[in-house]
């Protein structure tokens, strides 16, 4: 692994995700250099850590020419990296309350439109209208 960079690109006014970017040297069984891969992770914050000169073994997707991962293991050090996103607690959460919204704003609707309102207390029960 060389040439380390992070750098924080903002989403939105509030919303913030950090990239780290990295290149990774394949070699071949006989250690001849074969390829140079850019790699490029994004989370809102990292678990582990990456030096230059780490050996790391990733898996990912490629897009526009740069494998992009959520996790990788450093065999240097032993230890896995990841990328941490939004706890899966929190968004959870999140779509609870934005059912609810919608249950509560459609329950409305339905009995704005398809409710038969009772007559008020007192009301003769025979009156037909003018006549």
């Amino acid at each position: 692994m060389r040439g380390a960079q992070v750098r924080s690109e903002y989403q939105g006014q509030h919303h913030f995700e950090v990239v780290w970017t990295f290149r990774v040297e394949r070699y071949d069984a006989f250690g001849n250099r074969i390829s140079v891969v850019p790699v490029e992770m994004r989370g809102l914050t990292f678990e582990g850590s990456l030096n230059d000169g780490d050996r790391v073994r990733a898996h990912g997707r490629m897009k526009s020419g740069t494998l992009r991962v959520a996790r990788l293991e450093n065999l240097t050090t032993g230890a896995s990296v990841r990328a941490k996103g939004v706890p899966k607690a929190v968004l959870i959460i999140a779509y609870i309350m934005i059912a609810a919204i919608v249950a509560f704003i459609a329950w409305g609707f339905h009995g704005l439109f398809f409710d038969v309102p009772e007559p008020p207390p007192g009301f003769p029960s025979d009156w037909g209208g003018p006549a």
